[in-house]
């Protein structure tokens, strides 16, 4: 059972481009858009902030077996309601906010401060194979994960390829 909330957003929205006036409205980002949709996982790109704050992207790890794939990201110092996980249109999106807190007396001066504060997002293009309907996320010791089962016809159609030479 999941302790983080997993929310499905649909749109017919077309993403905006980096470069609408490039051949034309959509070349580009329809050229990107379909040249990544066969590279499961591949990572999208958020438009930085220009805030001094940004919070580091969050190390993460993918991994599969015949049934799932397993999305483990490290997320030190926040809590569950820090995280957001969100699900539009085969992209998975990680977000959240980790607040500096201030523990020491105002009159005090802070000579390191090498801890990141800020907020963050990470997007991932989902496979086909994802049942994500089925979806899952656990959030423990700072660590999230997230299993992203596969259908059962994916499974099915899993097979060893003998390799002659």
């Amino acid at each position: 059972m999941s302790n983080i909330n997993l929310t499905n957003r649909s749109t017919d929205k077309k993403p905006s481009g980096q470069f609408p006036h490039l051949f034309g409205q959509h070349f580009l980002d329809d050229f990107v858009q379909n040249f990544s949709s066969h590279f499961p996982f591949v990572r999208e790109t958020p438009a930085k902030g220009d805030s001094k704050l940004d919070f580091v992207d969050p190390k993460v790890d993918i991994t599969e077996n015949k049934k799932a794939y397993t999305l483990t990201a490290e997320l030190p110092g926040l809590d569950n309601d820090d995280i957001t996980l969100d699900l539009s249109d085969g992209i998975l999106t990680l977000s959240g906010q980790k607040n500096y807190e201030n523990e020491a007396d105002k009159d005090d001066n802070i000579h390191i401060m090498e801890r990141s504060y800020g907020s963050f997002q990470r997007s991932f293009s989902l496979p086909v194979s994802v049942d994500q309907d089925a979806i899952k996320a656990e959030f423990k010791k700072g660590l999230l994960q997230v299993t992203l089962p596969k259908s059962v016809k994916a499974q099915e159609l899993q097979r060893k390829i003998e390799i002659s030479g």
